[in-house]
């Protein structure tokens, strides 16, 4: 009997270590910082590009930009991971960059106007389908990844906001320097996307961020080695000076000349929301359509990119219209750096 004894001991303190584990395991994915389940691309290429006719590109509308939840952002956040940062990139076959002084903006957004070169080539509009079967689109900007392929954006650009992993979208394409519906750098094809937990399960804007990985093309090779790539700085602070916002609104704050097809930014500082809230704001009046574009820190024209520090998330505002000027990004923190960490292997 004693052998059988201890057998059962042995099995008892396995399962016992074995459900220690899993708890841990499930507390540790629990956390919302932490990347998502994430979602696999299961379309043909082909079919992708079929379906994105020159109809369903025009009649896309702005994916539409979520409220605040104030429990949520009256939690406490704590960021713990080390910094996170590198340089952006060039195209592999073209310089791709303006010889052109950087314009001037302030916090009424400008047309970009220099297309054809970075960094209107890093940025573009991520198209969609939606759970509810609509079609729509934001912003985003390709981001110097191991995998050569990854563009950045709003967890709210590839994912409802709460209800798990049947809320993703699908039919993802990317058009870089999507400006006036033109395609010069072509249409990439999705494989990859994710989000964090935190959005995921709660559509907590706290941890609105995302990234996409994209098929490379016989032609064209790797997305980053076509269009060139912006840097990046996860976890190192929501105070910066000289941002560059970009994206592609359709309405704004006080605003009725955005169509949805243009590339606008502003130019401005960014600060942190409050002692105890992390997101990062910044005075643009850029809304819908503008959801997931960039906010690049010491952009200099001339060499094409700056460092990725913000994404555009969502601002105040009733009744479908901005109350006021403030845009509104998620801390680029610990959530940033995993999802991104995640995305950029695919």
């Amino acid at each position: 009997m004693q052998p059988r004894s201890r057998h059962a001991a042995i099995v008892l303190a396995t399962l016992l270590a074995v459900s220690g584990m899993s708890a841990t395991a499930s507390a540790a994915a629990e956390k919302p910082s932490a990347p998502a389940a994430g979602v696999v691309n299961k379309a043909q290429t082909q079919s992708l590009l079929d379906f994105w006719t020159e109809d369903r590109m025009r009649a896309a509308t702005p994916e539409p930009v979520p409220v605040a939840d104030p429990k949520q952002i009256q939690e406490q956040v704590e960021n713990v991971l080390p910094g996170l940062a590198a340089e952006g990139s060039l195209p592999a076959k073209r310089l791709g960059t303006s010889s052109e002084k950087g314009p001037l903006a302030g916090s009424k957004a400008e047309r970009w106007g220099q297309q054809g070169s970075m960094p209107a080539i890093t940025i573009g509009k991520i198209y969609f389908t939606r759970t509810n079967n609509t079609n729509g689109y934001c912003s985003g900007s390709v981001i110097n990844a191991s995998n050569r392929s990854t563009v950045w954006t709003a967890g709210h650009c590839i994912h409802a906001g709460g209800g798990g992993t049947g809320n993703y979208f699908r039919n993802i394409i990317f058009v870089p320097d999507a400006d006036n519906n033109r395609e010069p750098w072509g249409r990439w094809t999705w494989r990859y996307a994710n989000t964090t937990i935190g959005w995921q399960d709660s559509g907590n804007l706290r941890y609105d961020v995302a990234a996409i990985a994209f098929n490379s093309q016989p032609a064209h090779g790797n997305l980053q080695d076509w269009t060139g790539s912006q840097g990046y700085k996860f976890n190192q602070g929501q105070a910066w000076s000289g941002v560059n916002t970009f994206g592609f609104p359709q309405d704004g704050y006080q605003r009725t000349d955005f169509s949805g097809n243009d590339l606008w930014y502003c130019l401005g500082n960014t600060t942190r929301a409050s002692s105890s809230d992390d997101r990062i704001h910044i005075n643009c009046d850029m809304h819908h359509g503008a959801s997931g574009g960039p906010w690049l820190q010491d952009l200099q024209v001339s060499r094409g990119w700056g460092y990725i520090i913000g994404a555009y998330s969502h601002r105040d505002f009733a009744n479908g219209a901005p109350t006021n000027i403030v845009a509104k990004s998620a801390n680029h923190g610990d959530g940033a750096i995993n999802v991104f960490n995640d995305v950029s292997v695919r």
